[in-house]
């Protein structure tokens, strides 16, 4: 790719396009939509983890003033949902499998009269073995889906086959560039280390819950706004499940209160369709928090167990994982078509000649896993930077430079076969230990941690339309949505940048799915690159065609036209924008679209991006308590598009980190969470914001996005965990291997207990 010099107008912080709307409550999401006739939706759920329907009484709630329509699984039949694999009933008909399952869906004239007509269903229950990760996959398990090859899987494919049928989903890589098996380089390697790694559900902490509205309109399309960042894939889904062509669902997602991965996945709009079918009426539904953090889709916890083989001087010659990843009740939450987390590889940033990574997705009566910022390199990250640290300490090397003799190098494969394109592991693990003063004496009980970090750089496929406008302004339309990441401001900046205008003539229109420029949705660091390239496209034939019709307008020699700093410039005469477009928009309209396809192609390098941390924490041995005193950040970038954007994605990287890190655990005690609200489950605060510096490695020529752009929103999450749980060890000598680092569980391995 062809990397222009970056424009001035990049450098200077950017105006968020959506910005005026948002700090004068002018934008309107979806709770606030109100429409005449709308009714409330509200559902009966289930209190059991596990059980089998023996009836159910929706009498007294058809009975209730207000209520307009009571359904249950019997009445809308086998109706599933899913991102990938449609296994979640919209509502359970023969059995439940987690508390919090919805049986049963009310529609009345208001929320209140809703969730009261909700509680007057009378549910009998059986209940039934409790499936968990311990006893999921043993031979007389209960099996949770007894008809899981039935359901529907999206696109024509196929549920991957399986060892046992509580094993929802499966994956294995294997590699070898030297020839050799795995355990024969296990058996010649001078030291073999194995270690194994915990992590815990987490809940995504948007601001705004999952809501939709949903109606039939005067064609009888389903007609929808919600809070789904990928209108296009849920339009597929509701296709897929309810036996529906896709050009008679309508998807409209303009303003999203914030994602974080957790929001791919919708529900209640299906149920919400029944209702609107069976009432002719619009139907309104805002999940509460106590719902989202027991009953949506949370980032699963996992068990990891990592075994390397390395040579006396420190190299790493092979290596092999297992993940056991708790999915919950259902796979709905998950894209990948192994119906694994798709990033759940180890020891990613490094070069390792012969690899064999197994990945396990488990069926259990718990929270269904999904999608959470960087979905599956936290809790891998974790454990593989953890498991080298480990692997240092015992070899007597230092922790930066064992990391330096591994990592990645350009050109060199990485642990999935995958080659790295302009892979910068070593010019970051030498600004970590330049910047951090890594080799300075600290006071006891304080100690650093290092970690280093890789995330791909999205890929996919998208397309805008421009236009010009009367009044010498250039709409972009998009099918994105905006979920607070900046994708309208980077449309805007980039779409200026490439025609040399003024960034305020740019106009951004959003579409709803019936638009011309449908978009698959905001996920896996895809936006700025595949959206800000097609925008590119799109902004540089547009320039091209004005220049071209300003000399036919204007009567300028062709060819000699050129568009610069919002004029027109031919030799030494120059117009105003504004003058020649209002000449050139008395001729036919002007549009052009601007597509692009960023999709991998096997064989080719890929594109990752690294970063690495150095935590400085101290604990107190008398309680296991942590404190970060300090924070080293450092992150290969490209081209930055969005100044203030990209300093904030990585400042919520830290915190989303020592979320991680510290507190975050959705906790499940006998199928049930413990920690059902934002009272109970702790999100950090900026109290809990450490000292933090941030170290960018620029390199405009290395980044596939737009003017050489990378990504930045799920790079700096992924190993924070790792860097605070190696600064407890340097500053305690506490190897804790489950995360959150608890002063409980701090403890514990202080009093010599181990995790």
């Amino acid at each position: 790719m062809q990397v222009l010099e970056q424009p001035a107008l990049l450098a200077e912080p950017e105006y968020r396009v959506e910005g005026p709307l948002k700090v004068t409550g002018a934008a309107r999401y979806t709770a606030d939509l109100n429409m005449p006739g709308m009714l409330w939706m509200a559902y009966t759920r289930s209190d059991r983890p596990h059980a089998r329907i023996v009836s159910v009484d929706t009498s007294a709630a058809r009975d209730l003033p207000g209520v307009h329509a009571v359904l249950t699984g019997a009445d809308i039949g086998d109706v599933c949902v899913g991102r990938r694999l449609l296994d979640w009933p919209a509502l359970a008909k023969d059995r439940v499998r987690i508390v919090g399952d919805r049986v049963a869906a009310v529609a009345a004239e208001s929320r209140e009269i809703a969730e009261e007509a909700a509680r007057r269903v009378q549910v009998e229950y059986e209940d039934l073995p409790l499936v968990t990760l311990d006893n999921a996959l043993d031979d007389d398990a209960p099996i949770l889906h007894p008809d899981v090859d039935s359901y529907k899987v999206l696109s024509g494919g196929k549920r991957p086959k399986t060892s046992h049928p509580n094993m929802h989903g499966y994956s294995v890589v294997e590699k070898s560039e030297t020839g050799e098996t795995l355990e024969a380089v296990f058996q010649r390697a001078d030291h073999v280390f194995e270690h194994t790694f915990s992590t815990a559900r987490e809940f995504q902490g948007f601001l705004e819950p999952r809501a939709c509205v949903v109606w039939m309109d005067e064609e009888d399309r389903v007609r929808i706004v919600n809070t789904n960042k990928s209108p296009a894939a849920v339009r597929q889904q509701l296709a897929t499940a309810l036996d529906l062509p896709e050009s008679r669902i309508v998807i409209d997602t303009t303003f999203i209160g914030g994602d974080f991965g957790g929001k791919g996945l919708s529900i209640d709009e299906f149920t919400g369709y029944f209702l609107a079918r069976a009432t002719g009426r619009p139907i309104k539904a805002v999940m509460t928090y106590a719902d989202e953090l027991q009953a949506s889709n949370s980032r699963h916890s996992a068990i990891m167990r990592l075994r390397t083989a390395v040579s006396r001087d420190g190299k790493f010659l092979a290596h092999e994982s297992e993940a056991i990843i708790d999915g919950g009740a259902y796979a709905a939450g998950k894209v990948s078509p192994a119906l694994v987390v798709p990033a759940h590889n180890t020891l990613t940033a490094y070069h390792v000649p012969v690899t064999r990574l197994e990945a396990k997705a488990v069926y259990t009566n718990s929270i269904p896993g999904g999608s959470m910022r960087a979905p599956g390199d936290p809790q891998s990250m974790f454990a593989s930077e953890c498991h080298v640290d480990m692997i240092a300490s015992a070899l007597g090397i230092d922790p930066i430079e064992l990391r330096r003799r591994n990592a990645l190098r350009d050109g060199e494969p990485s642990v999935t076969g995958e080659r790295v394109h302009r892979a910068r592991a070593v010019e970051v693990l030498d600004a970590l230990e330049r910047e951090s003063n890594w080799h300075s004496p600290l006071p006891a009980g304080h100690g650093r941690g290092v970690s280093l970090g890789v995330r791909h750089i999205g890929a996919g496929a998208t397309a805008v339309v421009m236009r010009l406008l009367e009044g010498g302004e250039v709409e972009v339309i998009t099918g994105v949505a905006d979920q607070g990441g900046g994708a309208y401001t980077v449309l805007r900046r980039v779409a200026a940048a490439v025609m040399s205008v003024d960034p305020r003539r740019v106009v951004i229109r959003h579409a709803d799915t019936s638009g011309p420029a449908p978009d698959p949705g905001v996920g896996g660091q895809r936006t700025t690159h595949i959206l800000g390239r097609a925008a590119q496209a799109g902004a540089t034939e547009m320039k091209t065609r004005l220049e071209e019709l300003a000399a036919e307008a204007m009567g300028w020699p062709a060819g000699e036209v050129r568009l610069e700093e919002d004029r027109f410039v031919v030799g030494d005469t120059s117009a105003a924008f504004e003058e020649v477009a209002d000449e050139i928009a008395k001729g036919p309209p002007v549009e052009v679209r601007g597509a692009y396809d960023g999709t991998h192609k096997a064989g080719e390098p890929g594109d990752f991006e690294f970063a690495g941390y150095v935590v400085q924490a101290g604990v107190d041995r008398e309680t296991g308590s942590v404190t970060i005193d300090d924070v080293l950040l450092v992150a290969d970038v490209g081209t930055i598009i969005n100044p203030v954007a990209h300093q904030g994605q990585l400042d919520g990287g830290l915190m989303f980190g020592i979320g991680a890190a510290l507190m975050e655990e959705l906790s499940v005690e006998d199928g049930r969470i413990t920690t059902p609200s934002l009272g109970d489950y702790k999100l950090p605060c900026p109290m809990d914001t450490p000292p933090f510096r941030t170290v960018l490695i620029h390199d405009p020529a290395s980044g596939p996005g737009p003017l050489g752009g990378k990504a930045a929103g799920e790079l700096t999450n992924t190993s924070v965990a790792p860097a605070v749980a190696n600064a407890v060890a340097a500053a305690s000598g506490a190897r804790v291997t489950q995360i959150p680092l608890t002063a409980e569980r701090v403890l514990e391995v202080l009093d010599g207990g181990g995790l």
